[in-house]
This record gives structure tokens, C-alpha cells and sequence, in this order.
């Protein structure tokens, strides 16, 4: 009986060592398979980061090209293809253009037209102030290779190279959309001061800069003794026509604290300059 078990206790033996060899012998031609795949993997990787670095160093070239206006050459396949990019990147921004120029009577405030076979955009801003029209300002925009500002007469008191570097070349849209504000902001700032002189003789500009921003009146204050009231408006926001503080002085100390002057200062904060000193006269407050 011992006899007939130990033959067949050895031929199990024999089958499950046989079962471990093969597994093994499985496991190592699919972890040799997993390691075949990971080093293609490694050279896939390796040959992207090459690709991606020749990429950079062409860019790297082409944007110190464009920055020193010299040609672009595509002498191999990634300058060539970046050529394209940027071909494909222009005529974008043409399909911009013309959206923006069917949509202009409902953005407002500027007027696009096409000019040298589509190689330049001409740009106009109107601006107005209560209804009449006053300075319209010009600008060409070069396409033909990133959009960049050939010729303007925008007024250099406003920050055009800011607003350029901010949104020329990633949003046209807003960069067109801010430059028309602050146009037209500052025409009607410029408005209220030539209106303050023509309808407010009494009230005298003390001062005014070039962008508007501060606003120096004098005025007189009625009364048995007339007293000098010095007006200080600033406009701290560049798009808006009213400013966001006004500050009151007098050699009278009490004038600014006066429930009326604290009336009147509300009534420039919140009023054009030339509006608030017509109420404030036809109120008394001033002469």
C-alpha cells in the first residue's frame, strides 16, 4: 500500500513543480514584455522632449526675429511649421476682425474697415459726451505678422502701451473695448471743463492735466462776506466721467464741515462738474 502511495505522491510532486516552472517562466516573459513596453514608452518620451526643445529654440528665434523686424526663414520643418502656426494664428485674428466689425453698432464706440489687401486694419473711436459728438481718434493695426500698432493719434496721455501689453494679442476685443472707454472718458472730462468755462463764468479752473484726472475750481461763496472755496475733484477710475472723490477747503474752516457744502460735495460726486456748479448756483451756494 506504501509502495503504490509513493509513486503517486511523487508524480503530484513532479506536476506541481512543472505548474511553478511555468508560471514562473509566464511571469517572466510578462514582466520582459512590461519592460519592452516601458523602455518604447521611455523612447517615445524622450524623442517628444527633443521635439518640444527644437520647438522652443525655434520659437525662441523666430519671437527675437520679430522683435528686431527682421524676416523669418523657415530653413527646417519645426520653423516652417511654427510659420504656419502663425499664419493659421493671423488669419484668426482677420475672422476676429470682421466679427467685431459686423457687431460694432452693438459693442459701440469704434468702427473697423479693412485696408492694404487685408494686411492692416484701420480702427476708429468716436466719442461723445451727453449726446454730441466730439474727437473721433485713429489707429492702424498691422496683421502681417502679429497684430502690433503701426499708426495712431490716440491721445499720449493715455497708457497705450499697457493696454497693448495686456490684451493686443490674447484679447482684441478687450483691448479695443478699454481703449474706447478711456477715450471716451476722457473726452467728456475735457467736455466739462470746456463747459465749466462757457457756462459757469464765476467758477474759475485752477488747474487741469492733460489726462483730466484732477480737477482744480475756485469758487465764491455767496454771502454778506464773500468766501473763497477751493473744489478738488479726482478721477480715480480712467473710464467713468465722474470722479470718486472731491475734497472741500476754505480759509473758513467750517465751510467744508457746513451741511450745504456737504451737500454740494455730494452733488459733484454723484453730478458732471459743469451740472452740480449750475445747481449749486441757482441753490445760493455760490455766485
Amino acid at each position: 500500500m506504501d509502495s503504490q502511495m509513493e509513486p503517486m505522491e511523487h508524480g503530484v510532486l513532479n506536476h506541481l513543480m512543472a505548474l511553478e516552472r511555468g508560471g514562473m517562466r509566464q511571469q517572466d516573459q510578462h514582466q520582459s514584455e512590461r519592460l519592452e513596453m516601458l523602455k518604447v514608452k521611455a523612447l517615445t518620451l524622450r524623442a517628444k522632449r527633443d521635439q518640444l526643445k527644437r520647438q522652443t529654440d525655434a520659437i525662441k528665434i523666430l519671437k527675437d526675429k520679430i522683435s528686431k523686424d527682421l524676416p523669418l526663414h523657415d530653413d527646417d520643418d519645426d520653423a516652417g511649421g511654427l510659420i504656419k502656426m502663425q499664419q493659421s494664428l493671423l488669419t484668426a485674428w482677420k475672422m476676429q476682425l470682421k466679427d467685431l466689425q459686423r457687431a460694432h453698432h452693438l459693442i459701440g464706440g469704434y468702427d473697423l474697415v479693412e485696408c492694404k489687401e487685408g494686411k492692416s486694419v484701420c480702427v476708429s473711436f468716436h466719442t461723445a459726451f451727453e449726446g454730441v459728438y466730439l474727437e473721433t481718434y485713429n489707429m492702424e493695426l498691422d496683421l502681417t505678422r502679429t497684430v502690433q500698432i503701426s499708426r495712431h493719434n490716440i491721445p499720449p496721455s493715455l497708457p497705450l502701451e499697457s493696454f497693448a501689453k495686456q490684451n493686443l494679442q490674447k484679447d482684441l476685443k478687450a483691448f479695443l473695448q478699454t481703449l474706447s472707454q478711456n477715450l471716451n472718458a476722457l473726452a467728456g472730462r475735457r467736455q466739462q471743463v470746456s463747459l465749466i468755462k462757457e457756462l459757469v463764468g464765476s467758477v474759475e479752473v485752477m488747474e487741469s492735466n492733460q489726462l483730466c484726472n484732477i480737477l482744480v475750481l475756485m469758487c465764491t461763496e455767496q454771502g454778506e462776506t464773500p468766501k473763497a472755496v477751493l473744489c478738488t475733484l479726482e478721477y480715480g477710475d480712467l473710464t467713468q466721467c465722474l470722479p470718486t472723490r472731491v475734497s472741500i477747503e476754505s480759509e473758513d474752516k467750517t465751510i467744508s464741515e457746513s451741511p450745504h457744502w456737504k451737500k454740494n460735495q455730494s452733488l459733484l460726486l454723484e453730478s458732471p462738474a459743469h451740472t452740480a456748479l449750475l445747481t449749486m448756483r441757482r441753490m445760493g451756494s455760490i455766485a
